[in-house]
C-alpha cells in the first residue's frame, strides 16, 4: 500500500493531515484494526490526490460528452423555465456546462474521499467476521497444545504459524510481534492485541486470558470453556444467518420476480392500448431489476459467514 504513489501524495498534503491526528483518531483505529502498514497521513494523503485527479477525469469526460452530443434540447413551457429566464437559453450549453462541472466537482470530490475514509471500518469488520467465524476452532486447537503441556508463547507462536486459521492467525502475528521484536512479556501483548483487534469476541477471550495468566491460573481449563462457549453462539448466529436468508429470499421473489414479471405485462398491455409510453418498460427491464439483484447480492454476501 505504500507504493511511490502514496509517498507522492504525502508529499503534497501529508503536513496538512498531520496537524490533525486528534480529528482522524476513528480511522487510525479502523486502519490498524484492518492492519493495513500505512499512517493515516499517508492514507489521507492518497486519498485526497486520488479525488483530486478522479474529479478532473470525470469534468473532463461530461465536458467532452456535452461537446460531441450537445445540450438536449427540451422543450419549453412555464413549468419548466420561468419567464425572466428566457434571454439565457442562447447559452444554455455554457450554462450547463459551467453549473454541470460545478456539481460535479463537489460531488465527484465528497463522494470519493468519503469512500476512502468509510473503506478501513467496512474492512475492518470484514476482518471482524471472518476472525470470528474461525475463533472457536482456533482455540480449540490452543486447548490441545496446552493439554500437551506447551507453554503459552509457545501456543501462540504455533497458531500465528498455522495459516488454516486465516485472520485470527493474523491477529496473533502481531501478538508474537509485540514478544519477539519489541520486547514485551505475554500479558503486554495480549493487552496490545485485545485493543487493537477488530473482533469484540477475541478481544473479550484475550481479556479472560489476561486474568488468568496474571492470577497465576491454568490456561487449558479457560480454554475449554471458551471453546465450547463460542462454538455454541457460532451455531445460533448460523440459525440466525438461515433465518435471515430465509426471508431475503422471500423478499427477492416478491421484489424482483413476481413484481416486475407483473408490471411487464401491465406496462406492455397499457402501451399497446396507447395509455403509456415503453421508456418505463426499458427502465423496468434493463436497470431497475438489474441493479436491484446486484444490489441483493451484495447484501447476501456480506452477510454469509466464511467457510
Amino acid at each position: 500500500m505504500t507504493n511511490s504513489y502514496f509517498v507522492f501524495a504525502y508529499s503534497l498534503f501529508g503536513s496538512y493531515f498531520k496537524q490533525r491526528k486528534e480529528k482522524y483518531y476513528n480511522l487510525r483505529m479502523n486502519l490498524l484494526k484492518n492492519r493495513m502498514n500505512i499512517g493515516y497521513e499517508m492514507y489521507l494523503s492518497g486519498a485526497l490526490l486520488t479525488a483530486i485527479l478522479s474529479t478532473i477525469l470525470i469534468v473532463l469526460l461530461f465536458n467532452l460528452i456535452l461537446t460531441i452530443f450537445g445540450v438536449p434540447n427540451l422543450p419549453g413551457s412555464r413549468l419548466m423555465i420561468p419567464a425572466w429566464m428566457g434571454g439565457l437559453v442562447p447559452y444554455k450549453a455554457l450554462i450547463i456546462q459551467i453549473f454541470g462541472s460545478l456539481i460535479l466537482i463537489v460531488l465527484s470530490m465528497n463522494a470519493i474521499y468519503n469512500l476512502f475514509i468509510a473503506y478501513p471500518a467496512i474492512m475492518a469488520s470484514n476482518r471482524r467476521r471472518k476472525i470470528e467465524q474461525v475463533l472457536p476452532y482456533a482455540i480449540n486447537y490452543m486447548t490441545a497444545m496446552s493439554g500437551a503441556g506447551v507453554l503459552p508463547v509457545e501456543v501462540f507462536r504455533s497458531l500465528a504459524k498455522n495459516t488454516i486459521y486465516g485472520e485470527v492467525s493474523t491477529e496473533v502475528r502481531y501478538l508474537i510481534r509485540d514478544i519477539e521484536i519489541l520486547g514485551k512479556d505475554l500479558v503486554t501483548a495480549m493487552k496490545n492485541l485485545a485493543k487493537t483487534t477488530p473482533s469484540p469476541m477475541l478481544q473479550e477471550f484475550l481479556q479472560g486470558g489476561i486474568t488468568v495468566v496474571t492470577s497465576g491460573g491454568e490456561l487449558e481449563p479457560y480454554f475449554k470453556i471458551k471453546t465450547e462457549q463460542y462454538i455454541v453462539e457460532n451455531r445460533q448466529r448460523q440459525r440466525e444467518f438461515l433465518e435471515t436468508l430465509s426471508l431475503l429470499g422471500e423478499t427477492y421473489v416478491t421484489a424482483f420476480v413476481a413484481g416486475p414479471l407483473f408490471l411487464i405485462i401491465v406496462i406492455s398491455i397499457m402501451s399497446i392500448m396507447g395509455g403509456t409510453q415503453t421508456i418505463f418498460l426499458y427502465l423496468l427491464i434493463y436497470a431497475i431489476v438489474p441493479i436491484g439483484s446486484i444490489m441483493f447480492l451484495i447484501v447476501v454476501s456480506s452477510l454469509t459467514p466464511e467457510e
